[in-house]
């Protein structure tokens, strides 16, 4: 990938904007081939559920459910935004997780299940 620099800002719920740089998609991707800037903007403008991290009052995952069924095990994609001071996100990282973590719920939509 190689771009280095600020690529996009999002507008996510709650209309926080967050910032997508370079140098942390890159790295994110390094340790996770399944991110792709795609699936991180719309995680992040229509997540299912964001949480407050347990570890970092200033940081909040943003979780999209990708399969969801009776007979798999859901995946969700998960952004880990840090809030900087400025009050604007700045991606840390993104993965694929078979669980969403705890933390303070901050938004959640309801998910109905199609049968």
């Amino acid at each position: 990938m190689s771009k280095s620099g600020l690529l996009e800002v999002v507008d996510s719920i709650g209309g926080l904007k967050v910032e997508i740089w370079g140098e942390d998609l890159e790295h994110a991707i390094l340790g996770h081939p399944e991110v792709t800037i795609q699936r991180v903007k719309e995680t992040l403008s229509a997540p299912s559920r964001v949480v407050q991290s347990k570890s970092s009052n200033n940081a909040c995952l943003f979780y999209s459910i990708e399969i969801k069924g009776n007979d798999v095990e859901n995946i969700f994609f998960c952004v880990v935004v840090a809030v900087k001071d400025s009050g604007v996100g700045k991606i840390i990282t993104a993965y694929e997780t078979d669980f969403m973590k705890t933390g303070k719920e901050l938004f959640s939509k309801e998910v109905k299940n199609e049968s």
